[in-house]
């Protein structure tokens, strides 16, 4: 793979802020999309990344940024480790986890260092502020990581390839930085539905996520 850094971006609000983020330090980004055939919103995330890029590259031009095109990876092509499948249960017998963070796990041993889009009320869910360690990444910027010396042996062998940009930061929060800086039109252009492609169905997790924190006004304004 080239220097780009890889980055996980879904077309929604949280892997778009930080790609933005991103962009506007002069990174090279590989996006990465992971195709889940059983998503019905598929095609659409696909489309919107498309779009967003356009967008941001068109904003931003100043930047010394560039976003690649996206690399697209069938989630049943991830392979998978019985380790880290044994640590993903032991957590989920105690405590609520996505599945996601099961084979994402498997794919971050192919991407030491994959960030993974928890916003401040995520970790809250997930991770406790005393379980992270804050480091400066080669963006020049901040970020964190698990502290194995303060979380638990399983969370820490699960999520030991990942970092955590923007667990200091709420979705309210990110979309006031975004109307501050003049970008939150394009924001407004990311997707979050999991079933619909043409409005938010309103009963999918995300959908009933963006509610939970103050962002109902998503659907809303979709639907």
């Amino acid at each position: 793979m080239n220097n780009a850094k890889p980055v996980l971006w879904t077309g929604g609000w949280d892997s778009t802020f930080r790609v933005i983020e991103l962009f506007n330090r002069g990174i090279q980004l590989q996006p990465i999309y992971i195709k889940d055939s059983s998503r019905g919103s598929m095609e659409k995330e696909i489309e919107t990344i498309s779009l967003l890029t356009d967008l941001i590259q068109e904003r931003f031009k100043e930047s010394k940024g560039k976003i690649l095109p996206v690399k697209l990876i069938d989630r049943k092509d991830i392979k998978s480790d019985l380790y880290l499948k044994m640590m993903y249960k032991s957590i989920k017998r105690n405590q609520s986890i996505g599945t996601q963070y099961k084979w994402l796990s498997y794919l971050s041993k192919d991407y030491e260092g994959l960030e993974i889009g928890f916003h401040k009320k995520d970790r809250d869910r997930m991770l406790k502020p005393h379980e992270l360690k804050e480091i400066i990444d080669e963006t020049n910027g901040k970020n964190w990581i698990v502290d194995p010396k303060k979380t638990s042996f399983i969370k820490a062998q699960l999520f030991k390839n990942f970092r955590f940009p923007l667990v200091y930061i709420s979705k309210l929060e990110m979309k006031d930085y975004a109307e501050q800086k003049g970008f939150l039109d394009i924001m407004l252009n990311t997707w979050f539905c999991h079933r619909s492609e043409e409005k938010p169905c309103g009963e999918c997790a995300p959908c009933k996520q963006y509610v939970i924190n103050d962002f109902g006004f998503r659907l809303e304004e979709l639907s």
